[in-house]
């Protein structure tokens, strides 16, 4: 559908943006911001600005939403039962607490909750917001696991019978266990059932006016939509957790260039700088900006098209991953802005697995002429390029996503780590979107990169199960280079048919320990995701998921 479609597309292949890894900076003067000069006159500083060099699209309806930006506008307009803390736990939001038991997950629902236009809160609120979501093809498996909701989905049920209500409960029974089911639905933003009911659900995306007028329970509501340039926001009065301290957000567009000049002129509070240099992070510091530091829930990498029978040879995939000096790209070209990656997992959160469980492919470029020899590889003819019996030689064209300057640097550098060794590497430096579909849709490549999404759970379903393979150009596959092990496939279903969190530790090591030793893509790093931040603002708490966690509380020192 041409829903899924867009929505895809621009988780994909609009990488950059999407998820939450907005970059950021910009806005205009500090009126143009909300301020009045009364408020300026008095020294009480009552807008906070968020920047981001990505313009929403102002799709601001969280089960279609699928910009970067325009889910940052959600975030501030809806309220979801449960949040993300900034160290990844969950804590109840909407939902006053919650209680698993088995395959059953029951949410108890604050009271005295109202829209944004006054209306009530209602429970039919939520039951409606997880049927919209079953009817979309991409994000269905948020609501999969729920019993009754593929029947739902098909046309042969008319509710999903998985679902109770009863006073200010609503109870979740799972077909079978899935672990990421809390997570998945917990985090979703709710919305308004007497608004979006008058709608046809297929005719939502074309709806503009509702679209770009949001109606939500969150900390705060749309009070202007300037496409391409601000969404100005004021504080919702009757907001469930009290109404915030601050009286306006703007989340402004402003060009990446400009995110020094606008940061140190005080038109902006706060803003990422990730692909800022050290140097300039460094004299924001200096300047009196607070530094704040969390992972970023993006990885950088290399895939292989193991469809090719040239890039079965599991030889070939570690030699090269040897022959790259990793450490020296994240030396000197992330600046040590990060973390090496030895398998799919965040760094430092639960599933991440113990750096001496796994192989870290330290640069070795004997290793690497050994394994490439071994599998018959060598330069019989002496051009410089490796070859095998056939005449078949180690060259190859590397696509590389051109929306961060950082990887396409780290790529260049690896053509000449893989010369080194006799392996040819074109670099062909793409338009983002072009190249992700042709990749990810198409599987239209020998290598390519890019990078790839942590979700808020560890499951790895989504990008690593043989399941989430496609070989069939026209049909998007993210388990990119089609990687396939029945192990692997074994233990990440197992991960998801266990609520405990130790045993699906356990298992996703196992998960780690293979595809580390596999080698299906060279993992390269994690930069660092920093955010300067005007230094007066208080309560800010950013974590890899919730950017604006605790926005209600936040307040600027007089």
């Amino acid at each position: 559908t041409k829903m899924k479609k867009r929505k895809l597309m621009s988780l994909l292949l609009v990488l950059a943006m999407a998820v939450g890894l907005v970059s950021g900076c910009g806005v205009g003067s500090k009126e143009e911001a909300g301020e009045t000069s009364e408020q300026e006159e008095s020294g009480a500083k009552n807008t906070v600005v968020y920047g981001t060099p990505t313009a929403p699209a102002g799709t601001f309806n969280p089960v279609i939403a699928f910009m970067g930006t325009d889910n940052r506008v959600d975030e501030l307009v809806y309220a979801s039962l449960l949040q993300t803390k900034p160290d990844g736990s969950l804590e109840g939001y909407l939902a006053e607490d919650y209680q698993v038991d088995g395959n059953t997950i029951t949410f108890t629902v604050r009271d005295g909750v109202k829209w944004q236009d006054g209306e009530d809160f209602t429970m039919d609120d939520i039951v409606f917001t997880l049927e919209s979501v079953a009817k979309t093809d991409d994000d269905f498996s948020k609501v999969s696991s729920i019993a009754g909701a593929q029947e739902f989905k098909d046309g042969t049920a008319d509710s999903i019978s998985g679902l109770t209500v009863s006073g200010n409960k609503i109870t979740m029974e799972l077909s079978e266990t899935y672990a990421p089911s809390l997570t998945q639905v917990g985090t979703l933003g709710i919305i308004p059932k007497h608004i979006w009911e008058e709608v046809p659900f297929e005719e939502w995306e074309e709806n503009t006016e509702l679209l770009n007028n949001p109606v939500g329970c969150g900390p705060y509501q749309i009070a202007e939509y300037n496409p391409g340039e601000s969404v100005e926001f004021t504080a919702f009065e009757d907001f469930f957790d009290g109404k915030p301290a601050i009286d306006n957000f703007v989340i402004k567009v402003v060009n990446a260039d400009a995110i020094v000049a606008e940061l140190t002129s005080g038109n902006i509070d706060f803003v990422d700088v990730k692909e800022l240099n050290s140097t300039e992070v460094d004299e924001l510091e200096e300047e009196g900006f607070t530094r704040y530091s969390i992972a970023d829930e993006m990885y950088q990498y290399i895939s292989f098209n193991m469809r090719l029978p040239i890039f079965q040879d599991k030889n070939l995939r570690q030699a090269m991953t040897y022959t790259i000096d990793r450490e020296a790209i994240l030396a000197n070209i992330v600046e040590g802005r990060g973390t090496l990656l030895n398998a799919p997992f965040i760094p430092g959160g639960w599933a991440d697995p113990d750096v001496s469980e796994l192989n870290t492919y330290d640069y070795n470029e004997e290793k690497a002429i050994e394994l490439l020899e071994e599998s018959g590889w060598t330069d019989a003819d002496g051009d410089g390029i490796r070859e095998n019996a056939d005449g078949e030689k180690l060259q190859f064209t590397l696509r590389c996503s051109n929306d961060s300057k950082t990887r396409e640097k780290a790529v260049l550098y690896v053509k000449e780590c893989l010369a080194k060794v006799g392996i040819d590497v074109e670099v062909s430096v793409e338009e983002d979107g072009v190249m992700a579909e042709d990749c990810i849709y198409n599987h239209n490549y020998e290598m390519y990169a890019l990078n790839c999404y942590f979700g808020e759970d560890p499951d790895p379903y989504f990008w690593w199960h043989s399941d989430s393979a496609s070989d069939e150009p026209g049909t998007a596959s993210f388990n990119f280079g089609s990687y396939k092990n029945d192990l692997v496939d074994a233990n990440i279903i197992a991960g998801q048919q266990t609520m405990d969190q130790e045993e699906r530790s356990a298992l996703y090591l196992d998960v780690a320990k293979q595809i580390n030793e596999d080698a299906p893509m060279i993992f390269l790093y994690v930069q660092n995701r920093e955010i300067m931040c005007n230094s007066n603002l208080e309560g800010f708490d950013p974590g890899t998921f919730n950017l604006f966690y605790n926005v209600a509380n936040w307040t600027f020192a007089e």
